[in-house]
């Protein structure tokens, strides 16, 4: 009888699948999940990349069978920081508040930006966007002048890796058995290894798993 091991790809994307739907989509915390190793993330500010490991197979008694283990990384890169877009306009302090800035490219309605003038700053959420023209903040504690509005900052690359680390944990404990893998646990600590990819500092961190695969 021919042996039939387990293919580590299926491993790879299966799981890739169980992030991609966990973690991207409207208020979720990453943009993109792959399940391989990407070199340009097309402007994506934080992305998910699933990779191989190494494997280990051990022949048991029957001449055919085997035990199969597999290691994945899950790679998280997020955005370390962003330059700001200028106000063109100095808003007040209140409710329901427009900003006008030169450029809505890098706004989403619910970003939480950091409005930061000589005076004062505050960190406020978007809530309206008129397309090139203007963003709309729920509400501001005070008046500036002309200032600078933060879509991404050091704060908020800290916060998201932290999320993304604690939801991608939260994935793995729940799907620890399927029908695609006998057991999943983690494979020691994640690692953080800053990198710099198009020009742009990321930090990433990589968090190692284990799969025990069925007998084959």
């Amino acid at each position: 009888m021919t042996s039939n091991v387990q293919n580590r790809k299926d491993i790879r994307e299966a799981f890739a699948t169980l992030l991609e739907t966990a973690l991207v989509g409207t208020g979720l915390p990453a943009q993109k999940v792959y399940p391989y190793r990407v070199a340009d993330f097309k402007g994506r500010y934080c992305v998910v990349a699933v990779t191989s490991g190494k494997a280990n197979r051990s022949k048991q008694a029957q001449v055919t069978r085997v035990t199969s283990g597999v290691n994945l990384e899950v790679h998280t890169f997020v955005l370390y920081s962003a330059p700001p877009v200028q106000a063109t306009s100095s808003p007040t302090a209140g409710s329901n508040v427009t900003i006008l800035v030169p450029s809505t490219a890098d706004f989403e309605v619910g970003d939480v930006v950091t409005i930061e003038d000589a005076s004062h700053t505050e960190r406020a959420t978007i809530n309206l966007i008129s397309a090139g023209v203007s963003i709309r903040v729920a509400t501001l504690a005070n008046a500036y002048t002309t200032p600078n509005v933060f879509w991404w900052t050091e704060r908020d690359a800290d916060d998201r890796i932290d999320l993304l680390e604690k939801m991608i944990a939260d994935v793995a404990m729940d799907n620890d058995t399927n029908d695609t893998w006998a057991q999943l646990s983690f494979d020691g600590d994640t690692q953080h290894d800053p990198v710099v990819i198009g020009g742009r500092e990321y930090e990433h961190e990589i968090t190692p798993l284990t799969f025990r695969l069925h007998s084959d």
